[in-house]
């Protein structure tokens, strides 16, 4: 069964402009002094650090709405990437309304984290990695202290995956082209090795080496002097940055950049809107960016996109699509809209679109060298492939609850049903995709009061909890960007 709907949205070939998940614009919180109990044998203080690492992500807790426990990694690159150095924090909140944070100063053998803090929260916790099942990735239980509080017992979870920084590199990011072979201008250019070249739009078309930056791992974003980048992917535009430019910590411009910015969205399938069908709602759950790589196409990738619709003009339940994109050389790309007319089939493991000469199989199955958290093989035109993507589909309901900015001028509001308001309106109808947290709404041709479109892109910062930098009136003269947080 197909849904058609006018959807004429702010797009890269197709895909939302803004093309990764939310973070403010923070420094780092200030920490408070910790007391160490003595290393795991074998392990050093950078391995504890390093393992800690690989279970960054924001854990939702289930003592009371709105708690959580978060590793919040951050690295400082310098000397042009040459060197590098990883600040963990742990972040808690019990209560959803206040916040702590100290950097990890304690213990952690890959599996049992100790922390005792001086006049700050102190941490006994078990991490269980969800290697296989879909959904979160990561289990955590065990208890939390408060300053001058007993322990108290805690259980919750995280959809996150981290990703390093260097995922990102070997690639070079252009601003969007007006249209199909459309000039485009390179605007950023990584390195595999943490080199990172950037051109803000007013050195003439020159890139510029950065001397150093900070990398975070959760919400995949470059910050330094004069740039501030929000990776992410998005369907046949490849590899996507938003470069948001700011000033005294607030958004003033947004700039998409892509890898791909002259590959279009297919012509048609757009209106491949399906409620929950097996094949489709099975296939969004390995969205994500698989590299394909070979020594002859170092990009080459393979891209699956899901999105949901919540339109109750349309229907009652959520709606959904997939995008799916190839490139075998990483130059030139093909797009295909995920159609059960169309001779496309996808079993849970095994996607074949025999018109296209693909079959590919996807298991979640995490890859502790590479962070990589589901693996693809398959053939594409007879080729072998085999790939890997970082990234997970985090449900819109993780999000659920009240966000604001420090002024109160502005309250976002998401419900575990899936309502969203903004300042009091709701947003009727929206398109969200679940690998890079983004909403927009309402939808264009809605029968109902027209609203201009309101994008969100949403996310978690430090001891502000989970946040949304928030664009209203896009596409118009009246354009704001503020930040609302859970924890203003």
């Amino acid at each position: 069964m197909k849904f058609k709907t006018a959807l004429a949205l702010a797009l890269v070939g197709g895909v939302l402009v803004v093309p990764s998940p939310a973070a403010a614009i923070p420094a780092l919180a200030p920490t408070v002094a910790t007391a160490r109990g003595g290393a795991p044998s074998g392990m050093s203080e950078k391995q504890q650090k390093m393992a800690l690492v690989a279970f960054n992500g924001y854990y939702a807790l289930d003592n009371s709405p709105g708690a959580y426990f978060f590793v919040d990694t951050n690295v400082f690159v310098t000397e042009g990437g040459a060197k590098r150095r990883y600040v963990v924090s742990l972040v808690v909140s019990l209560d959803g309304k206040t916040s702590q944070s100290v950097n990890f100063n304690g213990r952690f053998d890959g599996k049992h984290l100790t922390q005792q803090t001086v006049g700050g929260p102190s941490f006994d916790l078990m991490f269980k990695r969800q290697p296989k099942k879909l959904g979160p990735t990561v289990k955590v239980s065990g208890t939390i202290s408060l300053p001058g509080q007993a322990p108290v017992a805690t259980s919750g979870s995280t959809y996150d995956n981290p990703i390093p920084f260097s995922f990102w590199g070997g690639q070079t990011y252009y601003e969007s082209a007006p249209g199909s072979g459309g000039k485009s201008t390179a605007a950023v250019v990584m390195g595999k090795n943490g080199e990172l070249f950037y051109d803000k739009g007013s050195n003439g078309n020159s890139l510029v080496k950065v001397k150093s930056y900070r990398y975070n791992l959760d919400m995949y974003y470059f910050k330094f002097t004069g740039g501030y980048l929000i990776m992410g992917t998005a369907g046949q535009s490849g590899l996507t940055i938003n470069d948001m430019g700011e000033k005294d910590g607030m958004v003033v411009s947004q700039r998409a950049l892509v890898t791909h910015p002259n590959a279009s969205a297919p012509s048609t399938g757009a209106e491949n809107w399906y409620p929950k069908v097996t094949g489709v709602t099975a296939l969004m759950d390995f969205s994500g960016y698989y590299s394909i790589a070979t020594k002859k196409y170092p990009n080459a990738f393979v891209s699956i996109q899901g999105e949901n619709l919540a339109d109750p003009e349309l229907s009652s339940e959520d709606l959904s699509r997939v995008l799916i994109s190839v490139s075998r050389n990483g130059k030139t790309v093909k797009s295909w809209y995920y159609d059960t007319a169309g001779q496309m089939a996808f079993n849970g493991k095994v996607l074949r679109m025999p018109k296209q000469g693909i079959t590919l199989r996807f298991e979640r199955d995490f890859d502790a060298r590479s962070g990589g958290l589901f693996q693809m093989t398959g053939k594409i035109k007879e080729r072998n492939v085999q790939g890997s993507s970082p990234f997970n589909s985090v449900p819109l309901s993780v999000f659920a609850g009240s966000m604001s900015d420090s002024a109160g001028e502005h309250v976002l509001v998401i419900t575990k049903a899936g309502d969203v308001s903004l300042d009091g309106q709701v947003i009727s109808n929206y398109q969200y995709v679940p690998t890079m947290y983004i909403l927009a709404g309402p939808l264009p041709g809605s029968t109902v009061v027209p609203q201009p479109v309101t994008l969100l892109s949403l996310g978690y910062s430090g001891t502000n909890g989970t946040t949304a930098i928030v664009t209203t009136d896009y596409g118009t003269p009246q354009v704001k960007t503020f930040t609302v947080y859970a924890i203003p």
